[in-house]
């Protein structure tokens, strides 16, 4: 259930705040919504039926400063199979996007990071859409993380690298020893 006041992410649009309830009248029927009002600059505002489960469960809560932490250093652990047929992996990408689970969505971002660096290192580039993919997941991540934490989504990215980085060379130390 979603109350007033609360902040949630929806979908891959953004976070929102909800501010309040409405009723219109679509089609000769009133329906119930909830008013969403992006917290970004541009102020957009969505409105959510109360009775579409599906859209509903688009609106997830934020992540939590612990979950946070949580989540990179499972990031650190996890990738996503690459798939050679393009057309194949950009279905699979997008499906994970769509999901708005943010351990798949990482995930994604630092498969397609580690693909883009192996191709950086032989003068090539990712494909088009593996790069649009890679701009959307790491958008995704660096929004919610960035409102979370106080700091802005560049300074996210950054934390975001850095801890991952420090979990992998954790994880090495101890898998040494």
């Amino acid at each position: 259930m979603l109350n007033i006041g609360d902040t949630v992410v929806f979908g891959t649009e953004g976070i929102f705040v909800i501010e309040q309830t409405t009723q219109q009248v679509v089609c000769g029927q009133k329906t119930d919504y909830y008013v969403l009002r992006s917290t970004n600059k541009d102020s957009s505002t969505v409105y959510l039926p109360m009775n579409n489960p599906a859209l509903l469960q688009r609106a997830r809560p934020l992540i939590t400063e612990e979950e946070i932490g949580d989540l990179l250093s499972d990031a650190a652990h996890t990738e996503i199979h690459w798939v050679d047929d393009h057309k194949a992996r950009k279905e699979r990408f997008n499906e994970i996007l769509q999901s708005g689970d943010r351990k798949g969505i990482l995930a994604l971002a630092g498969t397609l990071y580690h693909k883009q660096q192996a191709q950086l290192a032989v003068h090539k580039k990712l494909n088009s859409s593996d790069e649009r993919i890679l701009r959307e997941a790491e958008k995704i991540i660096n929004t919610e993380v960035a409102f979370v934490l106080h700091i802005t989504p560049d300074e996210a990215k950054d934390y975001i690298r850095d801890h991952i980085g420090a979990a992998r060379g954790a994880s090495s130390a101890s898998a040494a020893e």
